[in-house]
């Protein structure tokens, strides 16, 4: 058995071995989707990375220098017995566990557990079972492991037996990738660099998407999006179901509108977008609109022409030179693939709806989800080998197509992952509606650093709305069912309008959150037992997580430990603190709890009918001071859906704010503007102090004359931009 040992800084290694001396790429690192930084060093025995250090020695590798040392043993196939081997067979991985090491990621494989020591975890793909099983597991004790391979494999975490980790790959090269990082915040962060940070969405995504009904036609949809307005309903983006197409679940590239429900004006091009069609009203009430997709495309064709290996379609005329006969219509070769198009990538044909002013789409789980055990894609590789990673490059494909035709970000939301698809797409948790379990998938991505996920929203109860609307992007779908907003009893109807406003007056959080996950890796949701990595307190917390840095969302389970410090209650003020278990009960209206953690500062705005109808005039700072406090918060400004945030082109203005003896002290930074023209940019800052005594605000700016307002427990202080490097003290 020889290895080749890569080592690339920052707790960072890759292992691959073979048994005969030819080392291959698996799909994922041969397409690109592993963005592999320069080795510091490669060796085939022993690498190092500061205290760390990597070492291979027949079918044992060691990694020493860290919190503990990892002893793995490797087994690879041994051939035939005159020593032909083949190392694409398969493999297995043996590691011994310390007594009190947990385990978590691995993505939504499983929505039993989000602590997976005990769990055997099957990594295929499968409808409903398993949308986005993702290779990646992170242990507490600082260290964490991804397994190179789009093959099917188990990970058997303490399973068949408690104290042995074993990773066991069908087929494919034994390739993996090690993080001896420290924290299990570090480890996220460094695979989640390797394989993609979680994109930006557009300001729009981290609104409200309501997906209407199926029977949905021009009229309905557009009284539809009318009664959002009217109703005061904040809704950004609406979508529409496979009745969309002239052809029911048209999986060609031939689609077309539904001429019975969506006409558009015969005389015009099929791309108009003019106030001649549907599509002007929907833009004039700030309205996207989303079209969903189902897909059997040969992808891979585009991914080998990309890798620069080209796949040979038709034979070459000049071999038929001595026919007496020359048929053309037999020239080309015949393919049992009736769908693609050779040599017209996917996201063609979808271009022309792009003009029309679709703004996002909806890969459903047809047929992705599904094995093609008797097809051979691209001509070579075999369904065993391509069914986990075709939702990646259908992902990508649609991301890339749609970002380097428009030049803006993409909104692609689809129900199947794996390793590498958050850097393309969104995700939800498919056809399984919106309670505990769906709640369980997203923090299980959440422990892999996927960050944009989100469930089909239930609102037939106030807890699956008070659910829905805090996640990371808020979705409802309603199918083939008639459950609008106006149609329900009037509590649902309040409850989906009080939360509607409040998330898109949370927007300035949420946004700081989202690029928080593409700079760092640490997800807009987070999973207590991430935040507090030192405690198994939390393991069985699968209902409640951060929101950003300082909301604390509970659903559902209304009985759940409290973490220690000081809490205070969103809707009523009230407080809470010392951890413990806490008995909740949610106020009239309220499907559950949102805690503020002391000391926090959130932004926020005035409620708007769409996120991205205006640029908030004011963005309020609500500051939560409490003894013995902190807090800090950056408000992240941009255009909201160029790619310009990818190079820099982002303003934000950092605040930060603490309580010590007695005194609570606020500073604002000088925003830096970041090169975003002024006017995506807000004109105003308002800090809203929530506090139960009465406080009296000194100025100690220089530049500024501070007014105060106070009234129901909030003292209000009015702070223009210009103040920026100023601070307010409150005594």
């Amino acid at each position: 058995m020889s290895f080749e040992l890569r080592a690339f800084g920052n707790g960072v290694f890759r292992i691959r071995a073979c048994t005969d001396g030819v080392l291959s790429d698996t799909l994922l690192s041969r397409y690109g989707l592993i963005r592999e930084p320069e080795a510091m060093g490669i060796s085939d025995s022993a690498v190092t990375d500061g205290d760390l250090r990597l070492t291979a020695d027949g079918g044992a590798l060691t990694l020493s220098g860290g919190r503990r040392t990892l002893n793995f043993t490797v087994s690879l196939p041994n051939g035939t017995p005159n020593g032909a081997q083949n190392s694409r067979r398969g493999y297995a991985l043996d590691l011994p566990l310390e007594p009190s090491e947990r385990f978590y990621g691995l993505g939504d494989e499983t929505r039993d557990c989000i602590q997976k020591r005990g769990h055997t975890a099957d990594m295929w793909i499968r409808n409903v079972v398993s949308y986005g099983p993702i290779p990646f597991l992170v242990s507490s004790d600082g260290w964490g492991i991804f397994v190179n391979t789009t093959f099917r494999h188990r990970f058997d975490i303490g399973d068949s037996d408690p104290d042995r980790l074993r990773v066991t790959v069908s087929d494919g090269p034994f390739d993996i990738y090690l993080f001896d990082c420290g924290s299990m915040k570090a480890c996220i962060a460094a695979y989640t660099k390797l394989t993609g940070r979680p994109q930006v969405l557009p300001k729009f995504a981290y609104g409200f998407l309501y997906v209407l009904n199926m029977e949905t036609d021009i009229r309905s949809m557009l009284w539809d999006c009318r009664t959002f307005r009217k109703e005061g309903i904040p809704c950004d983006t609406v979508g529409l179901e496979p009745s969309w197409m002239a052809q029911n679940y048209d999986y060609s590239t031939d689609k077309k509108w539904n001429p019975g429900k969506f006409p558009l004006p015969y005389w015009k091009p099929a791309n108009v977008s003019d106030s001649s069609t549907f599509f002007y009203p929907l833009r004039e009430m700030s309205f996207r609109f989303s079209l969903w997709l189902c897909m059997d495309y040969d992808l891979l064709l585009k991914e080998e022409r990309d890798a620069g290996h080209r796949v040979s379609l038709s034979t070459d005329p000049a071999d038929f030179t001595d026919a007496e006969i020359i048929d053309e219509h037999l020239d080309d070769d015949v393919w049992m693939d009736r769908i693609t198009k050779h040599g017209e990538d996917w996201f063609e044909h979808l271009q022309k709806f792009v003009d029309n002013g679709a703004a996002a789409f909806k890969l459903d789980g047809s047929n992705q989800v599904s094995a093609h055990p008797d097809r051979l894609w691209a001509g070579k590789y075999l369904d065993a080998e391509v069914h986990n990673l075709y939702p990646v490059l259908y992902a990508r494909q649609m991301a890339e197509g749609f970002e380097e035709y428009t030049g803006r970000r993409s909104m692609i939301y689809t129900a199947a992952m794996y390793a590498g698809t958050p850097g393309y797409a969104a995700t939800w948790a498919g056809d399984t509606g919106g309670g505990p379990k769906s709640m369980t998938s997203l923090l299980n991505f959440s422990m892999t650093g996927h960050s944009n996920s989100t469930c089909d929203m239930m609102v037939t109860s106030v807890e699956g709305i008070h659910c829905g609307f805090l996640m990371p992007w808020a979705q409802y779908n309603d199918w083939a069912y008639w459950r609008y907003p106006w149609f329900l009893r009037p509590s649902l109807e309040e409850a989906i309008r009080f939360y509607s406003n409040l998330r898109s007056s949370l927007f300035p959080t949420l946004y700081a959150a989202a690029y928080a996950a593409w700079e760092t890796g640490l997800p807009m949701a987070r999973p207590l037992s991430l935040i507090y990595e030192d405690t198994n307190r939390y393991d069985d917390a699968m209902t409640l997580y951060f929101l950003g840095d300082s909301l604390l969302v509970g659903a559902f389970e209304m009985r759940f430990p409290l973490p220690d410090g000081k809490w205070i209650d969103f809707w009523n003020g009230s407080e809470y603190e010392d951890g413990g278990v806490l008995d909740y009960t949610p106020p009239e209206g309220r499907g559950g709890a949102l805690l503020v953690k002391a000391g926090a500062i959130l932004g926020r705005m005035d409620p708007q009918p769409a996120i991205m109808e205006r640029i908030p005039e004011t963005i309020y700072l609500d500051w939560y001071p409490r003894e013995g406090t902190c807090g800090e918060f950056t408000l992240c400004e941009d255009d909201g859906e160029s790619l310009a945030y990818r190079s820099g082109t982002t303003a934000r203005t950092r605040v930060t704010g603490e309580t010590k003896d007695g005194v609570s002290a606020l500073k604002v930074f000088p925003r830096d503007p970041g090169g975003v023209a002024d006017e995506f940019l807000s004109k105003k800052l308002t800090l809203r102090i929530h506090t139960p005594d009465r406080l009296t605000v000194s100025d100690a700016s220089a530049r500024s004359r501070l007014s105060a307002d106070y009234s129901d427990g909030v003292i209000t202080v009015e702070l223009p931009f210009g103040f920026g490097g100023g601070s307010v003290r409150a005594e």
